[in-house]
């Protein structure tokens, strides 16, 4: 299965928010991340996804921290590399639909405190839901990744997708996501959907792949969906990657070295970053957030 347009792959790096988010209810604070954010900076990937999702929530909640001013901090550390956040459209980060003006608010003060990539989804691909958020997203100078939010039935096909991400496109995404947030995604239909995306989406319009890696599958569906077209694929550095976090980092960086698809980033720069995160896993873990079960793999996932 040799794509004949082969090229770099680019990585989106989820440690500082889906990550732990996935792994650690999104318990990482700002003074575990502080630390390796220069280094996460130089290393040379196409996003840093570190606010939006449950981030906001667990600020709050949680952790006694302005998730604002987390923002602000987050930028003033990561001058090369975008920051990318998660926004659920309409709900923007909270848990029901909100005013127009306050989704268009939302988004303005976001790009302006440092936000670079916004990740757009709606649990139910339904893209009224997305219009505004995406409208703001454009107006006030991010880059709009609208999401599909990947399931299987008997209406999901591959002609739906098709179909939701032409819809996605024409409204103004300046990237497609491929969200398969609870791993269903399997490599052969990842091929599949990923060649089908690349033949009808405009040239321009970089595709990017979101899985996780519950059930074991996650490394497959990046490598195939490389092998098809795919430009950028979400990844976690190894100390908070794998089992219901993304594929890690370092495994798919050694994969693809010397190939065409080569992602450029250096093994040397990861490894101090890795070794700081293994220290912030264990004291996750002592405090009892982490629970070491998440990062097995449970082949159920496919079957429930």
């Amino acid at each position: 299965m040799e794509n004949k347009t082969q090229k770099k792959i680019m990585i989106t790096e989820t440690i500082l928010r889906d990550a732990h988010q996935s792994q650690a209810a999104t318990r990482m604070s700002m003074e575990q991340m502080l630390p390796a954010l220069e280094m996460l900076d130089e290393v040379g990937y196409y996003s840093l996804e570190a606010w939006g999702g449950a981030t906001f929530d667990s600020c709050l909640r949680f952790l006694n921290e302005d998730p604002w001013e987390r923002l602000r901090t987050l930028k003033a550390h990561l001058k090369k590399t975008p920051i990318q956040m998660l926004l659920r459209g309409q709900n923007l980060l909270g848990y029901r639909h909100y005013a127009d003006d306050v989704v268009e608010k939302f988004v303005a003060k976001s790009i302006e405190n440092g936000v670079g990539v916004v990740r757009v989804f709606d649990a139910l691909n339904d893209p009224r839901n997305l219009e505004t958020s995406v409208k703001a997203i454009k107006k006030y100078g991010g880059v709009c990744e609208t999401a599909i939010s990947y399931t299987t039935s008997p209406v999901h096909t591959l002609d739906y997708f098709v179909k939701l991400a032409k819809t996605l496109e024409s409204m103004g995404a300046d990237n497609i996501c491929i969200k398969d947030m609870a791993n269903l995604l399997l490599p052969f239909d990842a091929y599949e959907l990923v060649s089908r995306l690349k033949k009808e989406l405009l040239p321009q319009t970089k595709l990017h792949l979101h899985t996780h890696n519950t059930a074991g599958t996650g490394d497959m569906v990046n490598l195939m969906a490389i092998q098809a077209g795919v430009d950028i694929v979400d990844t976690a550095l190894s100390p908070l990657g794998n089992g219901t976090s993304q594929p890690a980092t370092e495994p798919l960086v050694a994969t693809l070295k010397g190939t065409p698809y080569d992602t450029g980033i250096s093994i040397e720069k990861l490894l101090p970053i890795v070794q700081h995160f293994k220290k912030v896993a264990a004291e996750l873990e002592k405090a009892g957030i982490l629970n070491p079960k998440v990062r097995s793999i449970d082949i159920n996932t496919l079957l429930y």
